[in-house]
């Protein structure tokens, strides 16, 4: 297939993982990191759908922004384009934002100057993002939403210190050992494309996806598990999804 086949034309995106382009489609770029990206729309959905009556609407709202991520997600590994690009990368540092908001409030950090911060934040982090090219813009997108992200994560790892129930820890370390697969094939695929010359290519991004879903559902599940506390149970969805269900005759 030449250039001139591609439907979306030349790359644009900052970025352009080691999954060669349209492989399988003159209309879909990168089809495997395409593909898996639905998962962070299904499992956005189900998150929601699971969780919207027992942990109220600010968590779910929390799932639907991956959703969102997912359909930019979709758009940018789809057309290698900047544009779609910003719809994948914007979101994220958004959600980010409003997931370290979540957490700010439930260890206390409620007033107003807070949310203000994260607004400011995220607003100088979408500039940035979304106003640079190349590498710099690769790099300023990376430690932006890192930054948040790795913020969350402490305020997460107060709240598991305090936990006392075996399960609820087992929730946490499940989280933690699906961040790690993750975050080690999101390297590899972005730093060892050339390994491929020589041996199949795994999709490791696409993995990256994955893997980043269902750690983020651990997380998820064992956050809300301590913000609602005593009156949560944690119920499974086919005897393998987490969920948790609340049980109100607890309030009584």
């Amino acid at each position: 297939m030449t250039k001139a086949d591609h439907y979306w034309g030349p790359v644009t995106s900052s970025v352009d993982w080691c999954e060669e382009n349209y492989l399988y489609s003159a209309y879909i770029a990168e089809f495997w990191n395409t593909i898996s990206s639905f998962a962070m729309v299904i499992f956005g959905c189900l998150g929601a759908c699971l969780h919207w009556q027992s942990l109220g609407w600010k968590l779910s709202a929390g799932y639907l922004f991956i959703v969102i991520v997912g359909i930019g997600s979709i758009l940018f590994h789809g057309t290698l384009q900047f544009q779609y690009q910003m719809w994948d990368e914007v979101p994220m540092i958004w959600t980010a934002c409003y997931l370290f908001w979540l957490l700010l409030e439930e260890h206390g950090y409620k007033h107003a100057f807070y949310a203000t911060m994260m607004i400011v934040y995220c607003l100088l982090a979408t500039i940035l993002t979304s106003q640079s090219k190349g590498s710099l813009q690769f790099y300023l997108f990376q430690a932006s939403f890192g930054l948040i992200m790795w913020s969350c994560f402490w305020f997460v790892w107060q709240m598991y210190r305090r936990v006392e129930r075996k399960e609820i820890k087992s929730i946490f370390h499940q989280g933690v050992y699906y961040l790690i697969g993750a975050i080690s094939v999101w390297l590899f695929d972005k730093n060892l494309c050339f390994v491929y010359k020589w041996i199949p290519n795994p999709q490791f991004h696409a993995w990256w996806h994955i893997l980043m879903c269902i750690s983020l559902h651990y997380f998820f599940v064992g956050a809300g598990h301590e913000m609602v506390k005593t009156k949560a149970e944690i119920r499974y969805l086919r005897n393998i999804i987490p969920y948790i269900k609340v049980n109100h005759q607890k309030d009584e």
